[in-house]
């Protein structure tokens, strides 16, 4: 057994010994729910009971025990929902370890496949190198809950990187929220308080946040509804002592009740903003608490940390602010006590005016708030890539010029146990490995392996090799081209338009590393090598490096242009008797068998072995370029 299985065996034995702990903690809960559940039954129908005894009777004794029953049923009653709520954060944290153990295997590819919706259409590689969309990196990699984290994680991935310095603090961040296994499972948890499997979003909160105020410009208002209660209560004081007409106090008492009505509008609009996410402003509140409470080394965790302040208080006391003045506010749905407490208190102008004043103390720093959070989420998600793949590394990331290089190059799509590493090295810029092959013997599985540890790596993450160097690039990948008769288009040109997104910039600085697998499956042979060589030659000669996949093994001759550094590289099958099997080792030179008649046969497909017949009459042999 090798290190890494040793490693792979350990860590799939914690993370199922934290799911069946926590699994075993839900259960718990739900016993003693159920237990509480019949205790509340059990002393409300007594209550009742002993109630109805005591008033037919007249028992005071009788009457005192039956209002003990009604404390014990409210105490029951919160006693019963704060298991309940900790019985759903249990099932939160069992619900991560399962989705872990996922992540170890295939199950990983029915997690959410939200991440296409953060990327433009056409995107140079994201789509190729099943970066997004179904069986790809972000579903098995996304930790995040709120649409914040799930986009800065696709847009870093994506080619959003900033420079270097900032690369480098990522790296610092991911390999300390690796080893912080609690940290990460508490802002997974913290989550659980918003109902659903959607993300989390904070645009209807901000809308709330950017609303109108309406005590902005009215400065009499203010003041009258601060004047107004007083006034009321005065002049009734004064008609009840009968130095006042009872007509004045009914006229004050109706002023205010106009004053109330006029202004209604304004603050069921703000409270319905509150109310509609109400779950979705707690699980804020949890998550925003859980990073506030996180001790950090590295500077950019510190740093984003301190974009939680709003106003320089932190979030335990600005949530807590705006908690007490939110839940004044449901005061609203309690007819008809919130119909007298505005007419004679002018209640919900005078929370409203609370919320405002909340608003103009924190509101200007929230936005950038929830930025940090998602940040901080995409960060997880990368340190969640690198604590379940059993060999990571810390890559260098070099200059532009510099080469690739990645020892042990793994697929992170790849279970564990049954993927196979290899040795990838690309010289600087004007170089490439042409990897000719057998079908099925892996290299549309290199190309893709190479692009996910280069976008990884690129973002700020740990890559699936055992040492690596990544240079400065810009990548670029023509592997799936989508054929769109609907829009007319057949799949050479779909794939010549996404070629064009490969060759179009080439020259420009950083330089491109390109993944291109099968030039123009959509036209004849000839026409595809010569396509290819050009292609080929247009992106070194511009400085471009990277790595072509290809069946046309005279493609390999470019090993010996003068412009260009081209190795040739390739898999192969390896046959035992009559059946055929794959290594998926990368050997040095062009691949000298093919397998695809020894398919068709196994398909059923009856292949003779024949010459092939001349060319039609008046067209030229086909010449092997040089």
């Amino acid at each position: 057994m090798t290190a890494e299985t040793k490693d792979y065996t350990a860590l799939l034995a914690s993370i199922q010994a934290h799911e069946t702990l926590h699994a075993t903690a839900v259960k718990d809960s739900e016993s003693l729910a159920k237990k509480i559940s019949l205790g509340r039954l059990i002393t409300f129908l007594s209550g009742v009971v002993v109630g109805s005894a005591g008033c037919t009777s007249d028992s005071t004794p009788m009457l005192g025990f039956a209002a003990l029953l009604g404390l014990i049923f409210v105490g029951l009653v919160g006693w019963h929902a704060r298991i309940i709520d900790k019985k759903r954060l249990r099932q939160a944290r069992r619900d991560i370890y399962a989705r872990h153990l996922e992540r170890l295997a295939d199950g990983w590819q029915d997690h959410p496949d939200d991440g296409s919706d953060h990327l433009e259409p056409g995107h140079p590689y994201a789509r190729d190198i099943d970066l997004v969309g179904p069986a790809s990196l972000f579903q098995r990699i996304d930790v995040s809950h709120t649409k914040q984290g799930a986009e800065t994680l696709v847009q870093w991935l994506g080619g959003l990187r900033g420079d270097a310095p900032t690369i480098e603090a990522r790296q610092d961040a991911v390999l300390e929220l690796r080893d912080q296994e609690s940290f990460r499972e508490d802002l997974e948890a913290a989550a659980a308080r918003a109902q659903g499997d959607a993300k989390l979003d904070p645009k209807g909160f901000l809308s709330f946040l950017r609303k109108e105020p309406y005590f902005r410009s009215r400065t009499l208002m203010k003041v009258l509804i601060h004047l107004s209660p007083v006034t009321v209560l005065s002049v009734y004081v004064l008609a009840e002592l009968g130095h006042l007409p009872w007509d004045a106090a009914w006229a004050a008492l109706g002023l205010q009740v106009i004053l109330s009505m006029l202004s209604a509008g304004a603050a069921a609009e703000a409270f319905d903003l509150i109310s509609a996410r109400k779950g979705y402003l707690e699980a804020f509140r949890e998550l925003l608490i859980c990073v506030e409470k996180g001790q950090f080394q590295s500077q950019l965790l510190q740093g984003l940390q301190k974009r939680l302040l709003a106003n320089n208080v932190p979030p335990t006391a600005y949530l807590k602010r705006l908690d007490r003045w939110a839940s004044l506010s449901e005061m609203r749905k309690q007819f008809p006590l919130n119909l007298v407490a505005n007419w004679l208190l002018l209640w919900d102008l005078h929370v409203l005016l609370r919320l405002e004043l909340w608003i103009e103390d924190v509101g200007p720093d929230l936005e950038d708030a929830f930025a940090a959070l998602g940040e901080l989420e995409a960060l997880a998600s990368l340190a969640t890539l690198a604590a379940l793949e059993p060999a990571t590394c810390r890559p260098v990331i070099a200059a532009a010029d510099a080469p690739l290089q990645l020892a042990d190059l793994a697929h992170p799509l790849l279970v564990f146990p049954s993927r196979v590493a290899n040795d990838v090295a690309l010289q600087g810029p004007k170089s490439a490995l042409v990897v000719t092959g057998s079908n099925m013997a892996g290299k549309s599985t290199l190309l893709r392996a190479i692009g996910l540890n280069v976008a990884v790596g690129l973002a700020g993450g740990m890559v699936s090799a055992s040492k690596a160097q990544i240079p400065w690039v810009r990548l670029r990948a023509s592997m799936r081209a989508e054929d769109s008769l609907q829009e007319g288009s057949s799949y050479f040109h779909a794939e010549l338009a996404k070629l064009r997104s490969v060759t179009s910039d080439a020259e420009e600085s950083p330089r491109v590393l390109f993944l291109l697998d099968e030039l123009l499956r959509g036209t004849n042979a000839r026409a595809r090598h010569l396509g290819a060589r050009a292609i080929l030659l247009h992106l070194l000669r511009r400085g471009a490096s990277g790595l072509v996949a290809t069946h046309d093994a005279a493609l390999g001759a470019l090993e010996s242009h003068a412009e260009a550094d081209v190795e040739n590289v390739h898999f192969t099958d390896v046959m035992r008797g009559e059946e055929m099997t794959f290594d998926y080792r990368l050997r040095s030179g062009i691949v000298k068998t093919s397998n695809a008649l020894y398919l068709l046969r196994q398909a059923g497909v009856d292949v003779e072995d024949v010459d092939m017949p001349p060319l039609a009459p008046g067209v030229p042999e086909e010449q092997t370029p040089s």
